[in-house]
């Protein structure tokens, strides 16, 4: 049986065998300790010569992709039998025997957490469609990229079963044993087509992804083409998640082909932040401050250190604006010029984006004679002076402009508030006086008659009067802001502990500790906003994360003295060193001068062996952080999840109508 199973020498089987989809499945433990996953097909449809003849095939695709390279992140295929020819009717039934890579399924690890923070689900669905992308690049499709085929080990995912994902539908012969089969994660057109396109795989990721944010499946637990009901948005179940991420999502999970990602690449550059998430470059989500991409979920810049939004609507509790300019009161900020070259407009809709709470419309301004435009024109191009933002305070209102003129553009702002408004209407009753008073005055001292007096002062206050309609109809002309600043988000109390971490960003610090460093920010930042979102689970959550604090403290300390010793480092070059000791030498200096070098030398030797301490006790506390923010995230609040449950079902119930 050995033999015939392809189990090698010194192996062990650990249990089994298990039914799963086509194969029968045994647990292995090889002569050096590793665990391997032995599987066969099963004999019933090892008897079916088609069947047969692509269950060799797959395998024999995929272990040719291992030994080109084209295949990083799939558990290695070790072994495939039985020889000569496994796809041979006469052969016993054909086997692979993979290598079991250590770690979690994916499945399990969802039912342990999910929802997981935003940038962290984001992040999972980066790492899936990273490793399809060069299958995909090598003609091969998944079909079922369930997360039990998922393993996650220490410091990547693995891919335990791919390829056979077409066997699988093949050797389901009755409808009933279809919809037995049918998987959530399955896209549905495969169930319609016999050749798919690489798109049928990103689907599945829309699922997870979907799941991992909500703790939900979009669709239930039968297959998707079963399902007429419209998918609940991921920001109706969990609020707070940006508007960009639950399009990307969704997309994902479009029943059509062509209405999602073109291909893992650029979901990939989409959940980067590198592009929209409808594909569009000029969408992609950017750092305010510095205009660094970001994750999608990702509230802190790792670039910077900063909180992503910086320049937040304040013009109303629900984000909308103001309706009319000066109805709030506040400021605008105002485009003075524009250019009609495509380099001028590329850089306007770079600065914009970041900032704007949606994507930028078209700004076709009018530029220079407006006698150059017919009236069809004129009624669609904009204006300039034009309105960019309202209703800011002033502080917000300079703090944009000193950003917008470092894109050169030419901006200024307008003052809308009250006091702005009493302050022309003073001018206007000053200049309407001084124009009365001067014509009065000359006329009684040359003796005009009281009649002609009083219509100076009548034609004044006429004058006075049209001036100031005059400047409101211009007000009135500005109502409309072209661009909505984002909302920005609550920062939860605990939030000075992410900053302590996100301070130590700045450029003084070396690129492997700002890769720690930015890490330990994000995973409090996401430990900060999973209490905030789990009032039920607090008490629970305060208990088991009360470790965070003072490793943090730990963490600032270490990296603080590392920096210290980077700074010093830097001035002391070895090379140089020993090259000034060798020339001194050499021209037989002063014995104090070469003692001075060796004690330079000696120095940076001593701060190298402190720098490499600090940083094995800054890794211990990292590990220590690391663990202490992922036993917080495993609390979950049963009320949270049950409320998103609600909300799933209340979107399926009015057909998508809120």
């Amino acid at each position: 049986m050995s033999e015939q199973l392809g189990l090698p020498a010194g192996a062990v089987v650990l249990s089994g065998p298990e039914r799963v989809g086509s194969e029968q499945r045994w647990r292995v433990r090889l002569a050096d300790g590793r665990a391997a996953l032995l599987a066969r097909l099963a004999p019933e449809l090892a008897r079916d010569l088609a069947l047969r003849r692509r269950y060799v095939r797959d395998l024999e695709r995929l272990r040719e992709l291992g030994a080109q390279g084209g295949a990083p992140g799939v558990a290695p295929l070790l072994a495939l039998g039985p020889e000569p020819d496994a796809a041979a009717p006469d052969a016993a039934p054909p086997w692979r025997l993979r290598l079991d890579p250590p770690g979690e399924t994916l499945e399990a690890w969802l039912v342990r957490r999910a929802p997981l923070p935003p940038d962290e689900a984001t992040q999972l669905a980066i790492d899936l469609a990273e490793l399809l992308a060069p299958l995909h690049e090598r003609g091969v499709v998944l079909r079922d990229l369930h997360p039990r085929l998922v393993i996650r080990g220490e410091d990547r995912l693995w891919l335990g079963d791919v390829g056979l994902g077409r066997v699988d539908i093949l050797s389901t012969r009755t409808a009933a044993s279809l919809l037995l089969e049918g998987s959530p994660y399955a896209a549905p057109e495969q169930l319609q087509r016999t050749a798919l396109d690489p798109r049928a795989d990103l689907y599945p990721i829309g699922v997870i992804l979907y799941r991992a944010l909500t703790g939900l499946l979009p669709r239930g637990d039968g297959p998707a083409f079963l399902v007429d009901d419209p998918v609940a948005p991921p920001v109706r179940l969990r609020p707070g998640l940006s508007a960009a991420l639950d399009r990307l999502v969704l997309r994902c999970l479009e029943i059509d082909p062509s209405a999602r990602p073109a291909s893992a690449r650029e979901l990939v550059a989409a959940l980067r932040g590198e592009i929209g998430p409808d594909g569009d470059p000029r969408t992609r989500v950017v750092c305010q401050h510095c205009s660094a991409p970001l994750r999608l979920g990702q509230r802190l810049c790792l670039a910077c250190g900063r909180v992503a939004v910086d320049f937040a609507d304040e013009s109303g509790a629900d984000g909308s604006g103001a309706d009319e300019l000066g109805a709030r009161g506040g400021h605008t900020v105002e485009l003075r010029a524009a250019k009609e070259d495509t380099a001028f407009l590329a850089r306007l809709y770079d600065t914009l984006s970041p900032l704007h709470a949606g994507d930028v419309p078209a700004l076709n301004f009018v530029i220079g004679d407006a006698r150059m435009y017919s009236k069809a024109e004129l009624e669609r191009r904009i204006r300039l002076p034009a309105p960019l933002f309202a209703g800011l305070t002033r502080g917000t209102a300079e703090r944009l402009v000193a950003r917008l003129q470092r894109s050169g553009l030419a901006v200024r702002i307008v003052d809308d508030s009250g006091s702005g408004q009493r302050s022309t209407r003073r001018a206007v009753m000053l200049w309407t006086g001084v124009g009365f008073a001067i014509p009065a005055v000359l006329c009684l001292v040359l003796g005009a008659p009281l009649f002609v007096i009083a219509i100076l002062f009548a034609v004044a206050a006429f004058t006075g009067a049209v001036v100031e309609a005059a400047l409101r109809g211009r007000r009135r002309k500005r109502q409309a802001p072209l661009l909505r600043l984002r909302r920005a988000p609550a920062l939860p109390a605990s939030d000075p502990l992410v900053a302590r971490l996100a301070a130590l960003l700045g450029p003084g610090t070396r690129p492997e500790l700002r890769e720690l460093v930015g890490g330990l920010a994000l995973a409090v930042q996401r430990l900060v906003d999973h209490r905030a979102a789990s009032p039920g689970a607090r008490v629970e959550l305060d208990a088991l994360t009360a470790p965070v604090a003072p490793l943090v403290d730990l963490v600032v300390a270490q990296v603080t003295r590392v920096r210290e010793i980077d700074e010093v480092l830097a001035g002391l070059d070895e090379g140089e060193l020993m090259r000034a000791l060798a020339a001194s030498e050499a021209r037989d200096e002063p014995a104090q001068r070469r003692h001075d070098l060796l004690l330079g030398l000696d120095r940076l030797r001593g701060l190298e062996d402190e720098r490499a301490a600090i940083f094995h006790r800054l890794l211990e506390a990292e590990s220590l952080l690391r663990r202490a923010v992922e036993v917080g995230l495993g609390v979950r609040d049963e009320d949270a999840g049950h409320a998103r449950a609600v909300q799933q079902a209340l979107h399926a119930l009015t057909g998508g109508d809120d």
